[in-house]
């Protein structure tokens, strides 16, 4: 008999972080067991009975050491990986996270380096194809906030 694979699902919260229409990269560090050295945003974990949004400012500070102000959810990115031999299905929902303070100070223990981008730059070498659609929703966000006013 084969044995059934063990499957789990995990809900992480990103933050699409951003200052004077800069956005926030981080570098996973080389420890990291999944896409280590891959550019991306601040995101973790949520926690049991922890709100998404809460989350995903905790996950900012501690990785970067900033403080920041959720400004709305701006969607969800899904992938797939794998954790101590159990295959993850990820949900991660994604923050547009405002900081008045662009002074990172980074959690070496996960990520190598940061960086800001213009948000406009989502054909920057250091942007993937799954993080350049958030670059990109967020962009549209703020577009059509700066719009309204």
């Amino acid at each position: 008999m084969i044995p059934e694979a063990r499957w789990a699902f995990n809900i992480l919260a990103g933050a699409a972080t951003v200052h004077d229409r800069s956005f926030l990269l981080l570098r996973r560090s080389a420890r990291e067991s999944f896409l280590p050295h891959a550019w991306g945003i601040p995101a973790g974990q949520v926690l049991p009975a922890e709100d998404p949004s809460d989350a995903c400012l905790r996950e900012l500070h501690e990785e970067t050491g900033l403080k920041g102000e959720v400004i709305e959810l701006i969607g969800y990115s899904t992938f797939q990986s794998r954790r101590a031999g159990t295959a993850l299905s990820n949900v991660q929902l994604n923050f547009l996270v405002q900081v008045d303070d662009p002074s990172v100070t980074l959690n070496h223990a996960s990520h190598s380096d940061a960086r800001w981008i213009p948000l406009d730059d989502t054909e920057s070498e250091l942007v993937d194809s799954f993080t350049r659609e958030i670059m990109s929703t967020a962009l549209s966000h703020l577009e059509e906030a700066d719009a309204n006013e």
